[in-house]
């Protein structure tokens, strides 16, 4: 990555693309945020978003000037991605990852946003624009369902980290102000608001008895993993001066995302403004 970084930071211009989905926009929010903060000229290209194009399409990028840093979400996970004189394809990255305290090592996938927050990172590590992107830096694995296999070592390590950095703060749902529980299936917002009416009042004992009984139908359900169900309930990651966690953000904003190819390009831009301006969605 620091490859790239060094590549992104000598280029007279860069010329960033990536597709009108949410992943797209919350990686060109990372690299523009250190661009802007080193007031560094670049241009930017939302492509088609990818649930309009085939699986085996090949974006057709077009004949610029400067450096094109393709970001491609969706791309098949590989050990690297492709850096060249004028061009940086980043994709998904298989990685290895180990965790203090043990020996052992986990497979996992680094997605297009930690790669591209990470890049920031390194571009413009004091950035104040970087800085306010940080929390967003996981989201990528949270949207990419890594979860979904019951275990993702990759969004556990990020989470972990922005968590002891200070750029997220760990609370269950019950502590959570504006929360959505729709993908949570089975899932009862009635019992939830009661449980939050009294999770004050409770002691640890209480709370683990209440948890339980509240996610149980949960549980039994087949369209969700444990993982998921732990991060939803125990794990919300909330960003500081926003009300919404982040993974309710990204449900909602997933959840209305246009179909058609430019209503979804002119939507990926005008988010894309607003989050670097804001550092969430």
């Amino acid at each position: 990555m620091s490859d790239a970084a060094e590549k992104i930071s000598s280029a007279k211009v860069v010329q960033l693309m990536a597709p009108a989905d949410i992943e797209g926009v919350l990686s060109l929010a990372q690299l523009e945020s250190a661009l802007l903060d080193n007031s560094k000229h670049y241009r930017r290209r939302v492509l088609p978003p990818r649930r309009n194009v085939s699986r085996d399409h090949v974006d057709e990028l077009p004949e610029v000037e400067g450096l094109i840093v393709h970001i491609d979400p969706t791309h098949e996970s590989q050990t690297k991605f492709e850096i060249g004189e004028n061009y940086i394809h980043i994709v998904p990255r298989e990685v290895k990852v180990t965790f203090s305290g043990s020996t052992k090592e986990h497979n996992g996938v680094a997605e297009c946003v930690g790669i591209c927050a990470a890049i920031a990172a390194i571009i413009s590590p004091d950035g104040t624009r970087v800085r306010k992107q940080r929390p967003m830096a996981y989201s990528g694995s949270w949207l990419r369902g890594g979860a979904d296999s019951n275990y993702d070592p990759v969004m556990s390590l990020l989470r972990d980290h922005l968590d002891k950095e200070g750029s997220i703060d760990i609370i269950p749902l019950p502590e959570v102000i504006s929360p959505q529980v729709g993908m949570i299936p089975g899932f009862s917002k009635m019992m939830l608001n009661r449980l939050t009416k009294s999770w004050s009042n409770m002691d640890v004992k209480e709370r683990s008895s209440a948890i339980s009984e509240l996610v149980l139908p949960s549980l039994r359900s087949d369209g969700i993993s444990t993982m998921r169900i732990e991060e939803l309930i125990w794990h919300r990651a909330i960003v500081s001066g926003c009300d919404v966690d982040i993974a309710s953000q990204l449900y909602l904003e997933t959840s209305k995302w246009p179909i058609e190819e430019n209503e979804a390009k002119v939507h990926a831009s005008s988010i894309l403004d607003n989050l670097i301006v804001n550092g969430h969605l």
